[in-house]
């Protein structure tokens, strides 16, 4: 197959010749064949998102070519390379990216007015995309009105609106839910398969690897390996990457718990701080090698961070409890758990704050909330399930403005969605998704 995307002897610095200089991206060299499903995989940091952006001409990079579909964009001017964007790269953002002052079908539209496209025929392109991605009822709504999950299908449809023949995808599952995640990789894969499309995608959690054809794996800004679904499948890829990363090269390696313990814990707790992370990892080891029962674990879980605990919410304690308890019961290899993970991802704790943020918001339907405002009850409803809040707290922060880092609610509605919350710390939420 032809290659529809070449990168030659790419350089991507900041602050060269300054003590705070870094290298973003070193002699990257990269062909990508039309029709390939592929990702830049690696940890934090590690230049993916530059990678992708210089592919898609928004970082500018100081040497080296990249060349797209037969065109070599290095030269271009910012109003070429805008007008490039448009037509040959779609680009789908973690962020969603959708303008708040207009109206979904606005914000698909838009696109296709930049390039030049009639209003009807845009406006046509525009609802049947809409249409495909089971969105023709919000048409009218604005992005504020929306779920993540939708206006992340928002994000998809407006990425499609020029008909571009790639789509590039900035870790576009970081703010989904479990279902809405599930949905974004099954159209994800739709849009390769059966649109023939070129999909490039940037992450971190091997999981979301599970349609990829070809991975390239980066560390420090180099893409240290590229491996092909065809060569090998990629849970066995990556585990043999994570080992490698983690300096193990032998599954039978004394320190293979430990390592296994710290992938793992990576995966499970995706969106909590590090010291959560670290915390879980530890007793997770401690569990692995019998040093902790099943009893004390599982209790450990729940107990506060600051008396020695990871300090989950229940459920999630109960999720994670039975997911290691089945990793240790059927001692699976680093690579049976990057598998069982792919079937039964864990999410972020931002999929219980959408859920019981949206269970309020349903509750309350004669009270309408602002995008800002529903950013700023997201945080609070996070730091009520970590831990960093208690019951009294909440209703002074619910009451406080936004510029006050608040939520700007009057005191009855405070302590309405109060209520709401700890109904879910004392088990009596009922709630319908």
């Amino acid at each position: 197959m032809e290659p529809i995307i070449n990168v030659e002897n790419i350089n991507l610095w900041y602050d060269k010749g300054k003590p705070m200089e870094v290298y973003a991206l070193k002699n990257v060299n990269l062909s990508i064949t039309k029709g390939d499903y592929v990702s830049f995989f690696g940890p934090s940091g590690c230049g993916k998102t530059t990678m992708l952006y210089a592919l898609a001409g928004i970082d500018t990079y100081q040497e080296g070519h990249v060349s797209i579909s037969g065109q070599d964009i290095t030269g271009l001017s910012n109003r070429d390379l805008a007008i490039f964007r448009q037509k040959g790269i779609g680009i789908i953002f973690q962020q969603f990216n959708l303008l708040p002052s207009l109206t979904v079908l606005q914000n698909v539209i838009l696109p296709m007015l930049f390039i030049g496209g009639s209003t009807k025929e845009s406006k046509e392109r525009a609802e049947m995309l809409l249409k495909r991605l089971n969105l023709e009822e919000f048409a009218e709504r604005y992005p504020f009105e929306l779920s993540g999950g939708q206006q992340q299908r928002v994000g998809i449809a407006r990425a499609l609106a020029n008909d571009p023949p790639i789509i590039v995808a900035d870790e576009p599952l970081g703010n989904l839910d479990s279902v809405n995640a599930k949905n974004v990789l099954a159209f994800l894969k739709e849009l390769n398969e059966k649109d023939g499309r070129t999909i490039i995608m940037v992450t971190h959690e091997a999981w979301s690897l599970q349609d990829v054809k070809t991975v390239f794996y980066m560390k420090d800004g180099i893409v240290v390996k590229q491996e092909s679904k065809a060569e090998k499948p990629i849970a066995e890829s990556v585990a043999e990457y994570l080992y490698g990363e983690l300096g193990q090269t032998h599954k039978e390696d004394p320190h293979t718990e430990l390592v296994s313990a710290h992938v793992i814990s990576n995966f499970l707790l995706r969106g909590f701080s590090q010291e959560e992370i670290k915390r879980f990892e530890e007793l997770l080891h401690e569990r692995f090698i019998n040093k902790l029962s099943a009893v004390d674990f599982h209790r450990l879980l729940l107990r506060p961070y600051d008396k020695g605990g990871v300090g989950l919410w229940k459920i999630k304690a109960e999720r994670l409890f039975q997911s290691v308890e089945e990793i240790i019961r059927e001692k699976k290899t680093l690579q049976d758990v990057l598998i069982h993970i792919e079937k039964n991802p864990e999410y972020p704790i931002m999929e219980e704050v959408y859920t019981i943020r949206n269970w309020i918001l349903r509750t309350l339907d004669t009270f309408k909330f602002s995008f800002e405002r529903i950013d700023a009850l997201d945080q609070v409803i996070a730091d009520r399930l970590r831990g960093y809040l208690v019951r009294e707290q909440m209703v002074p922060i619910f009451t406080r403005s936004l510029d006050q880092a608040g939520v700007g609610l009057s005191l009855h509605i405070a302590m309405q969605i109060t209520e709401k919350i700890e109904a879910f710390f004392d088990g009596t939420a009922v709630i319908h998704t």
